[in-house]
């Protein structure tokens, strides 16, 4: 036997060729045992029977998975009762004003499918969506304010939606049997909701939609880009002034210069640069800050020599709670990112908040002591009311206000840096020490403003 083996070896050491061709043909041979072996006891799917889908709930499960049934476009619902009432309106609530949505309140088949669209919904984001923007009253001059209008006898919400897609409106108003489409304008400016009971008439071709009514509108915002706001350039000429958009980090500087350069239609300039931030739109990006081609210039800093290089600021601030998060969330994860679960559980977390907190009132307070020209907006104010603290804004930039513009910006301002909240943590970051510490620095700020005659920070700086 030993000679035997011997043999073997000499044979393949005088023809490895020949060996690694007799490797390769065993190692065959055994892949294709092992895949036959993997369908021999597989049971076949019946005629009356779906294999079940990837990541999908199995049978029994809380929320079934109900194949391509389709129940009709509308709001991105967050999957809770509230979120799918605002979807199908008003009607949807009961006599007594409760939610009629709650899942199990319906049996059969409506239930099934109300669970399965929810499921879908969470797993698509609804990105074709539109988003249903409330009830509002009549026009004065529905002509003007809605240019487009068809009488639609058997109306629901994606019939009216699809007609102001294809005639490429942004706004969807359903108004009982006649569908409206036109843009938000002065005339119909959508700041003013009404109560959705007065919008309270179901659809005639959706049982489960509300369709509005002659004199109150459902109204949604279809996917169509309002382009009266999109157009963005360098100044013309170079400016005089430089003007600070200044900012904690993680006050939302970005997003205020989405909106900016939406309301102005001129670009944004930075102190810094960021090449992912050029990427995504911000042409001003490559400017140097001196080059007075932008119409405002990005700035975290707050020594006293950097704020005297401008002739006024923004000063954007943010509840520091908010602010920290956002600051370690793009620290660690990017623009739209997130922190791993590690790093706020880890030693990266305090030591953030320790470095971090003070400076969020000294930046503040610098630029209290030592700015030019200070217009002073709470971030939390320009998300409740963007029409109102936009125009304050654009006004100390020196440009004209358009009222129209600015509606224009209302329906497009959430741009791409955005985080979707689907990461949010499932417990208060802060500990009792680092609350004492960052409320102190919070009072500070506080007393500062209101010693300048100024609005102080919004109540809900302070933790619960």
């Amino acid at each position: 036997m030993a000679k035997l083996w011997l043999r073997f070896q000499r044979y393949f050491r005088r023809k490895p060729v020949r060996f690694f061709t007799f490797l390769v043909l065993y190692l065959t041979a055994g892949s294709l045992v092992f895949l036959h072996s993997g369908f021999v006891g597989q049971p076949a799917v019946s005629q009356g029977q779906a294999s079940p889908a990837v990541g999908v709930p199995a049978e029994g499960a809380e929320l079934p998975f109900l194949g391509d049934l389709h129940l009709g476009r509308g709001f991105r619902d967050t999957g809770d009762a509230s979120s799918i009432a605002r979807r199908y309106g008003p009607w949807f609530k009961g006599k007594d004003g409760s939610e009629r949505a709650k899942l199990g309140d319906y049996g059969g088949a409506w239930s099934r499918a109300l669970k399965g669209r929810i499921v879908r919904e969470k797993e698509e984001e609804r990105d074709g969506s539109a988003v249903f923007r409330g009830c509002f009253r009549r026009p004065d001059n529905l002509s003007l304010a809605l240019p487009v209008t068809a009488a639609m006898p058997n109306m629901s919400v994606d019939k009216c939606v699809d007609l102001c897609t294809e005639k490429e409106y942004p706004l969807a108003a359903l108004a009982g049997t006649a569908c409206h489409c036109g843009f938000p304008t002065t005339r119909f400016p959508l700041h003013e909701r009404e109560d959705e009971q007065l919008c309270a008439q179901k659809c005639s071709a959706e049982e489960f939609e509300s369709c509005g009514t002659p004199h109150y509108f459902i109204v949604y915002q279809t996917q169509v880009q309002d382009n009266r706001c999109m157009d963005r350039r360098f100044l013309p000429a170079k400016s005089k002034q430089l003007i600070a958009l200044a900012s904690f980090p993680g006050a939302g500087n970005t997003w205020a210069r989405h909106l900016i350069e939406l309301a102005t239609g001129f670009y944004t300039g930075s102190y810094y640069f960021d090449g992912s931030l050029y990427n995504k739109g911000f042409k001003g990006e490559r400017d140097h800050w001196r080059s007075g081609r932008t119409i405002c210039i990005k700035t975290h800093e707050s020594g006293q020599k950097e704020i005297e290089a401008f002739d006024a600021a923004i000063l954007l601030i943010r509840n520091p709670y908010k602010a920290l998060m956002a600051e370690f969330n793009r620290k660690y994860g990017g623009h739209v990112g997130f922190a791993a679960h590690a790093h706020w559980k880890g030693k990266e977390w305090p030591e953030f908040v320790r470095n971090y907190a003070p400076w969020w009132a000294t930046h503040t307070l610098d630029w209290l002591r030592f700015g030019k020209k200070v217009l002073v907006v709470h971030f939390e104010d320009l998300k409740q009311d963007l029409f109102v603290q936009l125009g304050r804004m654009v006004s100390l930039l020196g440009v004209a206000v358009r009222e129209d513009r600015l509606l224009c910006v209302e329906s497009q301002k959430d741009g791409n840096f955005k985080r979707s909240g689907l990461r949010k943590l499932e417990y208060d970051p802060y500990t009792a020490d680092m609350q004492k510490v960052i409320s102190a620095y919070i009072k500070v700020v506080d007393a500062a403003l209101k010693g300048r005659n100024l609005t102080g920070v919004p109540d809900d700086y302070y933790p619960r």
